[in-house]
This record gives C-alpha cells, structure tokens and sequence, in this order.
C-alpha cells in the first residue's frame, strides 16, 4: 500500500503524493479565463500569491492582495496597475520587447527552489499558443505543479511519479496527455477503462475521455518514464 505523505488541496480538489511535505505553495495567477471568485479566494488561503500581468486584474476582482507582481505591463489596466502600486508589492517589470513570455519569467523564479509546489492559475480560455507555451515551459521545468480552475485541471508527473487525486465532483472527462515523446509504465486506477503498465506516445494519445467509476470519487496514477499531464475537466465541450 502507498503511503500518501504529501497534501495539495484545492477547492474542488485534493492531491497526495508518497513523498515528503512540500516545504511551501505558491499560486500564479495569469491573464486567461478568469477562474470563479471563490475558487481562487479559496486557493489562495496560506499561499504566496504571484500575479503575472493581467492577472492582476483578477486579483483585484477577487479582492486579492498578491505578494508579488510580475510582468511587463502590457496587458494589465491602467487602474490595477496603480492599485498594484499603492499596495506597495514587490514589483518586477520586464521590457515588453524580450525573448520570453511574462508566464515563462515568471516560472524561470522557481527554477531552483527545491520541495515547492505551484498552482497556476489563469492559463485555460484564452489563446491556445498562450496555453501551448504554458505547458510546455512547465512541463520543461523541474517544477512540481498544475494548471488549476474551478472548470479544468492539469497535473504534471514526470519520471517514476505516483499521485492519487480525490475529486469532490465527478469531473466530466479524465484524460491522460504524453508531454515527452513518449511515457511508459503507465498505471490507472479508479476510472471505468483502467490502464495497466501501458505505454502512451505524443503520436497517439489515445488516453483521452475516461471517466471515474461510479462508486468511486478517487484516481491513482503511476508514470515510470516521460512527463505526463493528468487533465481533468468539468465543463461540457460547448461551454
């Protein structure tokens, strides 16, 4: 039996890894849909908040005080900027001209923090170039984490990594996502087609709209070799 030493929990969401504690929790808060009012605030709590940009916008929507704001002020409006000011933040500004996305700045600050855990928020509905470079640039990182709303979810497991998430709703579709070329050694549980030992490549993800079984509220899953994205999703396709 795994021992689950390890306790990320969400709104809508609790996660546990067979590892030691995390040693502390950040949520970044992007420019894309904006996730419900609540969630966030719920996320938030004992968690160092980064707003990245137009995230700051959310943040005051919410009214969120972040401990840090970053970006190139492109996107954020001309209010929240000076309200971001006046509350006397820690303030990094890049030049809107640069080689990297606000998203990718902000992540390369965490690069070489050890046991932490972040929770990106902010990143589904808006472009898809915008969500394809915030995965990929996570997913390239040694950074524990997940991109999280209260509509999508997206975890990031790499080699030899095991997590088991307990939802409080039944999300809609469960889907497994090869980041790396190819992920082996893959095991799931809890879902009506279960997956044992497979092995999933970029060239046909076929893991894709499983589904909780009905008298469970709980998924475990093993990743041996590759990064893998564990997406949960509790919106129907048309919303």
């Amino acid at each position: 039996m795994i021992r689950y030493a390890s306790v990320i929990s969400l709104p809508n969401i609790r996660l546990y890894f067979p590892r030691e504690k995390f040693s502390k929790e950040y949520l970044l808060i992007a420019g894309g849909r904006p996730p419900a009012v609540s969630w966030l605030q719920d996320a938030a709590a004992d968690r160092v908040v980064y707003c990245i940009d137009h995230g700051a916008d959310v943040c005051r929507a919410a009214n969120l005080t972040p401990s840090f704001f970053i970006g190139d002020c492109d996107s954020v409006s001309a209010d929240t900027l000076q309200w971001i000011r006046s509350l006397n933040v820690d303030f990094i500004q890049f030049p809107t001209e640069k080689d990297k996305t606000d998203t990718q700045l902000a992540l390369d600050r965490f690069r070489k923090e050890q046991d932490i855990f972040v929770i990106m928020t902010g990143g589904f509905g808006g472009r898809f170039d915008h969500l394809f470079s915030l995965l990929h640039s996570f997913a390239g990182t040694p950074i524990h984490g997940c991109i999280a709303d209260d509509l999508e979810f997206l975890l990031i497991l790499r080699d030899e990594e095991t997590a088991e998430l307990e939802l409080q709703t039944a999300p809609k579709s469960v889907s497994l996502l090869p980041l790396s070329p190819q992920c082996t050694g893959v095991h799931l549980n809890g879902v009506h087609w279960p997956l044992r030992n497979a092995v999933l490549s970029q060239s046909n993800p076929y893991a894709i709209s499983n589904r909780l079984e009905a008298s469970d509220n709980r998924i475990a899953i093993r990743n041996q070799t590759g990064i893998l994205a564990v997406y949960l999703c509790w919106q129907s396709p048309m919303e």
